[in-house]
């Protein structure tokens, strides 16, 4: 991570795409050993935010420890890597969100529109609630899924907020 921002392309990769490939490591482990699962979303936080990527590629789909596994099932990884590419769809752009609001929680947002996605990772071991605030938001209704060591994706009840400011609970890790 202490590697993600590249200076040098910032300098002279002005107004092109950035996107981060073939890093992700962890192949040594089955993609559903959970809470190890969980640490591809925290990566992709992390290239995301700290490197500012435009893309985050994932070459061997389908693999044992990839998000879809050699017997075609969706991976816990996969269902992290899914918080991501299910919602922050193409022509989203990331914009300012505290990237790091409490103590093993990390969040960042993605806008297009007026539609707004906020990811939030709890890597803690004990729910976290945090205060999610986004001024001048015409969202009214946000819809909650959680991907955790029990749920994989899992649509939760909607949150309602007329302020575009409401609490929520994170699931442990």
């Amino acid at each position: 991570v202490s590697n993600f921002p590249y200076p040098l392309f910032k300098q002279k990769g002005a107004g092109k795409e950035l996107w981060m490939t073939e890093v992700y490591t962890d192949s040594d482990n089955d993609a559903d050993l959970w809470p190890m699962a969980s640490d591809v979303s925290y990566h992709m936080h992390n290239a995301m935010v700290e490197a500012e990527f435009s893309t985050y590629v994932w070459w061997y789909i389908r693999r044992r420890y990839s998000p879809i596994k050699e017997d075609g099932n969706i991976s816990k990884r996969g269902y992290c890597f899914a918080q991501f590419s299910k919602f922050v769809r193409p022509g989203y752009i990331r914009v300012d969100a505290t990237k790091n609001p409490t103590t093993d929680v990390y969040v960042s947002a993605y806008k297009k529109g007026d539609d707004v996605v906020v990811i939030a990772i709890n890597r803690s071991t004990s729910s976290k609630t945090i205060t999610i605030s986004v001024p001048g938001t015409k969202v009214t209704t946000w819809e909650k899924h959680v991907t955790s060591g029990s749920k994989n994706l899992a649509k939760e009840a909607n949150i309602n907020s007329t302020t575009g400011s409401f609490q929520i609970t994170l699931d442990p890790q």
